[in-house]
């Protein structure tokens, strides 16, 4: 193993981040793909196309999140403030998992409007009762 190659514990951080990631934010601009991250974890640390960017060295694995700079100074640098659409309990849930691997990664409570709400609900777009409703399998 080279110096700089990222361990295997490395990794797993990197994946846990993205699978938090996942589940809590969306960005302005809709798509974020992670279907290289694999490849990238392979090669070592560096910046990676989802925007992470990764070094083996540094205090923190992920050193930046280009993308979502907000989510990751709430992860790594501690601000509740940084991500208001999480509350300090959900934080201190998802920092423990990120950074430690304790526990299980946190389910998303929406307090908002879900991303498609007529589809959760069974409703139209107007969110008139949705005609023919899906039927739970």
């Amino acid at each position: 193993m080279k110096r700089n190659d990222l361990t295997t514990e490395q990794k797993k951080l990197v994946w846990r981040y993205v699978e938090v990631w996942r589940r809590f934010r969306r960005l302005p601009d809709g798509y974020r793909s992670f279907v290289t991250l694999e490849d990238d974890l392979a090669q070592g640390p560096g910046m990676f196309l989802c925007g992470l960017l990764v070094d083996a060295e540094a205090s923190t694995v992920i050193f930046a999140d280009v993308k979502d700079p907000k989510f990751h100074a709430a992860i790594f640098g501690n601000d509740n403030g940084a991500v208001l659409d999480m509350t300090a309990d959900e934080l201190q849930r998802v920092r423990r998992y990120i950074v430690s691997g304790e526990g299980t990664p946190p389910v998303r409570l929406w307090r908002t409007k879900p991303p498609f709400p007529a589809l959760i609900a069974g409703k139209d777009t107007e969110g008139d009762p949705s005609p023919n409703p899906p039927v739970a399998a």
